[in-house]
């Protein structure tokens, strides 16, 4: 398994627990066979080549070859301390538009992970982000993948976990990247078909 978990610095063992819920697959009802045997639907500028004559066609997209999480992972991680305040720390994500921040510790081990949505819920009780320190509402323990994951268990467990982002570790256990949600679905996006090689 591609999960990796941390609390404090140290490694864990893993899983901690199972995910909290499944998704089983159904079949595919016979409306959706039937709409992905229909004509596509007009197509985008994006997607359209012109000829001399005037006519068009769609552009056909080479599949471009993604295979494990350091493939997609956002390499240069922004971190903080763990005496960083709360306050400190959300001016930080909206400086650089990001929502997660590592938290570690003098010698770079991963203590743990902050999101913007738990320091929106400090603000919500009216805690004092001044002075707080972000591990009063950092996430522990922190949930990391190797660099070597495929992307498919990396999907998975960002998923199964209902997580923001994981932590990509090299083989020294050293934080390396990131990987959101949202670096899925850019990538999804940005380069059309895919394969996927687990």
């Amino acid at each position: 398994m591609g999960l990796i978990v941390f609390d404090m610095g140290r490694r864990v063992e893993t899983p901690v627990n199972s995910p909290r819920r499944r998704v089983s697959p159904v079949e595919r009802p016979a409306a959706v066979s039937n709409i992905e045997n229909e004509p596509d639907q007009t197509p985008s500028s994006d997607d359209l080549i012109y000829s001399p004559e005037g006519t068009t066609e769609r552009q056909e997209h080479a599949p471009q070859t993604v295979a494990f999480a350091a493939d997609i992972m956002t390499r240069n991680v922004i971190t903080i301390r763990q005496e960083t305040t709360i306050r400190d720390a959300y001016q930080l994500m909206r400086e650089h538009d990001i929502h997660h921040l590592p938290v570690i510790d003098e010698h770079d081990n991963l203590q743990a992970l902050v999101s913007d949505r738990r320091i929106l819920r400090a603000l919500a009780e009216q805690r004092s982000v001044e002075h707080d320190s972000v591990m009063t509402v950092a996430a522990r323990p922190v949930y990391c993948t190797a660099e070597s994951t495929d992307i498919r268990q990396t999907a998975r467990l960002l998923t199964e976990y209902h997580i923001g982002a994981l932590l990509v570790l090299n083989n020294k256990e050293q934080l390396t990247g990131i990987i959101t949600r949202s670096d899925l679905l850019h990538l999804l996006s940005e380069y059309g078909p895919l394969e996927l090689w687990a």
